[in-house]
Parts: structure tokens; sequence; C-alpha cells
């Protein structure tokens, strides 16, 4: 696709005239543990993912390059529409990088669309997550990234442009240095295990699923663009979106250690911890106040590494009643495999696609053995909701 091309769909969509507005100078006095998830986008092995677009799960398929340890053909999550790109500067620095970039500029369009919800003249920060070992290849994506918004009306309205370590916390990924930062930020992240390195990672790690043996981790993909915004003091309340909070993490002995009903126990006071009861509190203050009883959504890392299904479907059931793991929730490996360092913004999409106005979400990842973590998209609902949680 021509950059011509992505110039044209973006002025072929028809937008309301918004107010104008100065354009906003960098700060660096954001709130540390707040971030506005305003839209996102993705693209898995199981379709295009968005608001309201939420595609069903694929099953995996068998590689036609990739074994297992046992000589077996591995089963796989491949992205299928994928956009050809030829870069042999990438696929000589590491050939990872050819596909990861192949990925970005395939839904760059999708992602530049998102900035239309941005205030006239307001400018934002560029963010790319990428698992590269090569520096070389980063800045490479991240121009190529940087040019693409610079061909469009958006161009003269990007204020910095960086890449950040895949590991880490959302709200220290989004930080801003002493220099400061836009208070909107576009993030791209991506990830792709179709190759013999990540392959054999897995298998290092023992949890790999082949075709000849238990359950596991089948090597996926997955892109995903986030529209996000740092949070002032002073900011107005918001009446739209979702605010994330720092997620809450408890470390504890090794899952594959523990029965059943200890670990189920774990994790149902992680969830207390993370979703205040409401209902039992007389008098409910602070974040607690803004959260419904339950979640609309549930966004679980795994489902298919041993014991995780009794785990959580335990522990969210002994939580809420009403809730049904299957009817309400999402297991991101079942969905369309294991996606990598990709898993923290592609389950933001995921939680918020099926979400309506007013909806909030849960985000749990489990996968690790010493770690359990949950996030929580929490809706804007006016001036009450906000002056409650700051």
């Amino acid at each position: 696709m021509s950059r011509a091309s992505i110039f044209d769909l973006l002025h072929q969509r028809q937008q309301d005239a918004a107010p104008v507005v100065e354009k906003t100078t960098a700060r660096s006095d954001y709130l540390t543990d707040r971030l506005l998830l305003i839209d996102g986008v993705a693209l898995t092995p199981a379709g295009f993912v968005a608001r309201g677009v939420l595609p069903e799960a694929v099953p995996p398929v068998l590689s036609e390059s990739l074994y297992g340890p046992d000589g077996y053909r591995l089963l796989v999550h491949p992205i299928t529409d994928v956009m050809p790109l030829e870069d042999n500067r990438l696929k000589r620095l590491e050939h990872k990088a050819h596909r990861l970039n192949a990925l970005v500029q395939t839904l760059m369009v999708e992602a530049l669309i998102m900035l239309e919800a941005l205030p006239e003249a307001a400018g934002f920060d560029l963010v790319l997550t990428l698992p590269l070992r090569s520096p070389q290849a980063g800045e490479i994506m991240l121009a190529q990234a940087r040019e693409a918004i610079m061909e469009t009306q958006y161009g003269d309205r990007l204020e910095g442009a960086r890449l950040v370590p895949c590991q880490g916390e959302l709200h220290d990924q989004m930080a801003v240095s002493e220099a400061g930062g836009a208070p909107r930020v576009l993030w791209l992240s991506a990830d792709s295990l179709l190759n013999d390195d990540d392959v054999g990672r897995l298998n290092a790690r023992g949890v790999l699923g082949r075709s000849s043996k238990g359950p596991g981790l089948h090597p996926g993909e997955a892109v995903s663009a986030l529209l996000l915004q740092r949070v002032l003091p002073e900011d107005v309340p918001f009446d739209r979106g979702w605010l994330i909070g720092t997620a809450t993490t408890r470390a504890h002995a090794r899952r594959s250690d523990q029965r059943d009903y200890p670990r189920r126990e774990k994790l149902l006071a992680l969830l207390g911890e993370a979703w205040p009861d409401t209902a039992a509190d007389p008098e409910p203050t602070g974040e607690s106040m803004s959260l419904p009883n339950a979640p609309a959504r549930l966004v679980v890392d795994s489902l298919t590494l041993p014991g995780r299904a009794v785990e959580a479907g335990g522990a969210l059931m002994a939580r809420w009643e009403m809730l049904d793991l299957i009817d309400d929730g999402i297991g991101v490996d079942v969905h369309g495999g294991w996606p990598g360092e990709a898993m923290s913004a592609l389950q933001l999409v995921l939680a918020m696609a099926s979400l309506e106005e007013g909806d909030s979400a849960l985000v749990l990842e489990i996968a690790a053995e010493t770690q359990s973590r949950a996030l929580v998209l929490r809706a804007c609902a006016g001036p009450t909701a906000l002056a409650n949680q700051l």
C-alpha cells in the first residue's frame, strides 16, 4: 500500500468539527498511576479487532516450517493477511524485525484513523514497543512509522517518537522524561513467535504446545495500536473512555507446586484487591465508588497452560457468581495463540472491543508460574467518577 493511499483513506473519513485549541506544550507532571484509554485496534490470527468488532476464536494450524523437539510440525497461529514488504536492511540486521515491520505497516492505516479523535491542533507522541535485539532495526522501524504519520494531515502534530522496552509496567512505558511529553500517545506494539528462536524459548520454559503431547502455548503473533492520554492533575473529568490505574500484582509460590484450591484462593484474594466489593461496604470511598458490582468483560492471558482454566474459572465464579468465563471472558491464547510481548497491548484492545459506554473490564495475567496481575479498565462516567478517583 502506497503512502498516497494512506493519505487518501484518512481523508475519506468524515468527522465532526472539533473546537480549535492551541497545541499543547510538553509537560512532565502527569500522574504516574493514571492513563486514559481512548481507543484501540489490533490485528490477530483471528482477525481485526476494534470497538464493536471482535472476531471468533480460530484453531491453530500445522506450520510448514516450524518443528518441535519431538520432530513433529508445530501447531501455530499465523496472521494470514499481512502487507507484503521487502526491506533487505531489516532482514540483514534481524530477520524477525522484517515480520514485525510488516505487521506494524499492515495496521498503520487503522492506527492513524484513530487520530481523528484528537482535538484540532492537539499534539501527540508516538511510542513503539517491539522485542528486537538489534537497536538499528528498531530505529529503522521507528523512522518508517514516523514517516507514515508525517505524510498525513497529522504530521505537524507529532511531537515525539521513541522506542521503549517491552518489559515493565504500562505506566512506566508511557512515562515522560524531565523534558516532558504530549498528553496523548499513539502506542504501537507487535510481536511474532513464528520463528525458531522464539519457539526454542517457549520450549526451554516448558510451555510449548506440541501436536504430540498435552496442553501448552501455541506460537502466534499480534499487532495493536492504542490511543492513550496521560492524565494531568488539573484535568477536567472525562466523560468517555477508560481510566487505567496501576496493576495489582502479587508474587507467590510456583503454581505447579500448589493444589487447585490454594491457587484459587490466592487468585480470589487478588480479585478482591483489584476490584473491591462496593456492595459489602456501606460507605465505599475512593476508586471503589466508580466500579460496578462486577466487570462486564474478562480477558485472561492463558487458559491452555495446565491448571489455569480451573484456577481462573473457580476464582471468578467464587467472586462473581453471575459471570461465566466462556460467555463473558476471553482467553488470549485460546482466541488466537500466544502473542509474546504483544500480550499487554492486545489484552487492552480485546477488553475494550466488547464494552459499551459505561462498562468496565478486568484483565488478568496468570500465565507466569510465580506471579499474578490484575488490571482494571474503569469506565469514565462524568464528573463524579473522576473526582472520586483522583
